[in-house]
């Protein structure tokens, strides 16, 4: 908890001093997105999990006319695959937190890395009728591209963490 907590604080903090810093300019200093995100998953994530899907909210700290300071978070849910022999999945959870570097590669393509926390929790059948549930926090890194069309961004990125990881997407809306 230590972690996060101190994760926020170092967010919330970037964002006060790009406020403070940013240079004027014909750039948006800062904009807030709410993105639906999709997720294919891979690696250990896909031998258990079909698919995904959830929602991110997004800051925007604009630096100057092509690259930005990110910070996102949300939810995602990943819907088991029926793995037989009595054993049970039920939804995983996904709640990243991650801050990240955004460079315009054009006037409207984009580069984007972000790192941070996710923070998963795991649910299952005890086969008594009854819910079992574990949780975990892993380092996460996000590489992807995008493509932004006023206020329309649409991205896809491989999220990976702790040998697993998912192919994603998400359609967001900037304010």
């Amino acid at each position: 908890m230590k972690k996060i907590f101190t994760l926020v604080i170092v967010m919330l903090a970037a964002v006060t001093t790009s406020k403070l810093y940013a240079q004027d300019g014909d750039y948006k200093k800062f904009s807030l997105g709410l993105g639906f995100e999709g997720a294919l998953p891979v690696g250990n994530l896909g031998n258990a999990y079909s698919f995904g899907a959830g929602a991110t909210i997004r800051a925007t700290i604009g630096l100057d006319a092509s690259s930005a300071v990110t910070i996102t978070s949300g939810a995602i849910a990943f819907i088991p695959k029926d793995l037989g022999g009595g054993y049970k999945l039920k939804t995983q959870i996904n709640i990243p937190i991650k801050a990240g570097y955004k460079y315009m590669l054009s006037d409207n393509f984009y580069a984007i890395g972000e790192a941070g926390i996710t923070i998963a929790k795991s649910y299952a059948s005890n086969g008594n009728g009854g819910t079992i549930s574990a949780s975990g926090s892993s380092f996460t890194y996000a590489p992807g591209i995008g493509l932004k069309l006023g206020a329309l961004d649409l991205s896809v990125r491989y999220e990976g963490y702790s040998g697993a990881g998912f192919i994603g997407t998400r359609l967001g809306f900037n304010f």
